[in-house]
């Protein structure tokens, strides 16, 4: 098997470049004194300059500074907010809201002491900061502009990282040399990770596998797994003198580690996981923020702000092709026990269809663990992949006959279970929502009489008729409960699910190859209504190919 898993589906592109490209240094713009925190907006850099006591607002076509806001009390980061720009003052216990024109102070809003830099994204409209001095990480509404929630970390906490789907944030806490991994879902720590010296900074891979953290004592950087919370790889040669955090390209190929003590970045090939070039910047550089193909970095002793061109990770020349894409709905345990639609046939139908690559229902941070077990020990044991035999018993065995990639495509997470289980016990013993609840278990039975003992059948499973009656069927579960059930909802985990197939599909767009994707069989009629949509794809009726299998199966029983 090609398990093309180069830390996850954004690099299955890209895994064949081999060296790094240049990384120029476009502009050096004089900016103030101890420039921090920045972001860009509309053409423009607003930079929070602490030594100053200042925001700088930077015309990036001109590149001259167009206005300065007071700020009182070392003024380290900023964010978009409701009207303006929320401010964190270090030397404080307060962030402050600023008018996005004018500067003046608006509203203000007590945290813990030391507030320091926001997470790189925000998650819908929530931003995360945490407070050095006051071992905290404050959640901050930037519509309602109001605190959500603050959660305790370990000590001296330095900038935070957020999963996209806001469910896990990742706090590097120097005082302790530990990373806290907090679930914001169901709002308790996971976890507290043993790391290197000094952890000031880190952020996630694009492909939310990973986080990477950045020891300053030690001069290393180290992987953190998203779904285990183990360190999985670790960088302890070619990083430069206190690396002080992590930022990663928009297509996930480049990690930048700042030396703030020196005045170099680091750049790390995400694919070889290696030191593969080193940037000249300003001295200490200290800050750094993405925005499409340019690294924006702070360097706090030179007072200067560096932009950094980042190089776009190509793709071979491809002919446009048209890919094609059959949709295959499993029945998970009930292959193991089904005469029509079973393991044997299951694995005679991949065959059939001879793919170029599968698409699973595995997380992709669960993949690489399911791969070792596989090569350690002829079986699957990582938790999750396990509960399908669909894989454990077909597609990983039957990587030693066909060649294909499995690409991995599940938005499922342990939290987000907990809290939909959770979710829906209380939703089931509540007395007001007793008609709710009756509405979703009457439609699920009704379903059930109507698909009766065709449940197993693979051409009725790949039916528009089934597909028809799931849909009906689950409507009063998703329009009642989908809210409620975060991003356990069934809209929001299929948009999940369906955020990873698509990306896996745009990335190999025109190439020509066959894709199959291999989910719960409720989820097919989800996929398809979107599959539909694309121009670069041709879908595969799946009952051609059940039927040759089918008539395969009774010519060897004449």
């Amino acid at each position: 098997m090609r398990f093309m898993f180069c830390s996850g589906v954004v690099f299955l592109l890209i895994c064949s470049l081999a060296s790094a490209s240049d990384f120029p240094v476009l502009q050096t713009i004089q900016v103030g004194s101890a420039p921090h925190g920045l972001r860009i907006h509309d053409g423009y850099a607003y930079i929070a300059v602490s030594g100053d006591d200042e925001i700088a607002v930077l015309d990036l076509q001109s590149l001259e500074i167009t206005q300065r806001w007071p700020v009182a009390k070392v003024p380290l980061d900023l964010i978009k907010s409701a009207h303006g720009w929320l401010v964190a003052p270090f030397r404080d216990d307060r962030l402050l809201e600023i008018d996005g024109i004018t500067g003046k102070k608006l509203m203000e809003w007590e945290v813990a002491s030391g507030p320091s830099l926001f997470t790189p994204h925000k998650v819908g409209n929530l931003t995360y900061i945490v407070s050095e001095f006051g071992d905290t990480l404050t959640v901050f509404d930037t519509a309602a502009m109001q605190i959500t929630r603050t959660y305790p970390s370990g000590n001296r906490p330095y900038p935070a990282d957020v999963t996209r789907d806001g469910v896990l944030g990742f706090i590097p806490n120097r005082g302790d040399n530990s990373v806290s991994v907090i679930d914001l879902l169901n709002q308790k720590e996971l976890n507290k990770t043993k790391v290197c010296e000094q952890p000031e900074g880190g952020a996630l891979s694009i492909d939310q596998v990973n986080y990477l953290v950045a020891c300053g004592g030690s001069d290393q950087l180290m992987w953190i797994n998203t779904a285990s919370f183990e360190v999985v790889h670790q960088i302890d040669t070619g990083i430069g003198p206190r690396p002080f955090s992590v930022a990663m390209s928009n297509d996930g190929r480049w990690a930048f580690v700042n030396n703030a003590g020196g005045q170099q970045l680091s750049v790390i090939d995400m694919v070889s996981r290696q030191v593969v070039d080193k940037i000249d910047v300003g001295k200490q550089p200290i800050v750094m923020r993405v925005e499409g193909n340019r690294l924006y970095v702070t360097n706090e002793v030179s007072g200067t702000l560096s932009i950094v061109g980042i190089p776009d990770a190509q793709a071979a020349d491809r002919d446009n092709k048209i890919n094609e894409v059959l949709m295959l709905g499993m029945i998970h345990s009930g292959h193991v026990s089904s005469e029509r639609y079973s393991l044997t046939f299951l694995s005679r139908l991949l065959k059939a269809a001879k793919p170029d690559y599968v698409l699973v229902e595995i997380p992709p941070n669960r993949l690489t663990a399911a791969q070792q077990d596989y090569t350690q020990f002829g079986e699957i044991r990582e938790q999750r992949a396990a509960r399908f035999p669909e894989y454990t018993e077909v597609l990983f065995p039957l990587s030693s006959e066909i060649s294909f990639e499995i690409i991995p495509t599940a938005g499922w997470n342990s939290p987000m279970n907990n809290y939909r289980r959770a979710a829906l016990q209380r939703i089931e013993n509540d007395p007001a929502r007793k008609a709710d609840w009756e509405a979703y278990q009457a439609a699920s039975v009704k379903m059930d009489e109507i698909i009766g003992e065709r449940d197993d059948d693979p051409l009725f499973i790949h039916s528009d008729e089934y597909d028809a009656l799931i849909k009906h069927g689950l409507e009063p579960y998703d329009r009642l409960f989908n809210d409620e059930l975060g991003t356990g909802g069934w809209t929001t985990i299929n948009q999940a699910h369906y955020a990873l197939i698509e990306q896996a599909l745009n990335i190999h767009s025109g190439e020509g190859k066959r894709f199959v994707i291999t989910f719960g069989a409720g989820h097919k009629y989800w996929f398809l209504e979107q599959l539909r949509q694309r121009k670069d794809i041709r879908l595969l009726d799946a009952k051609a190919f059940i039927k040759i299998v089918q008539a395969d199966n009774n010519q060897s029983l004449q």
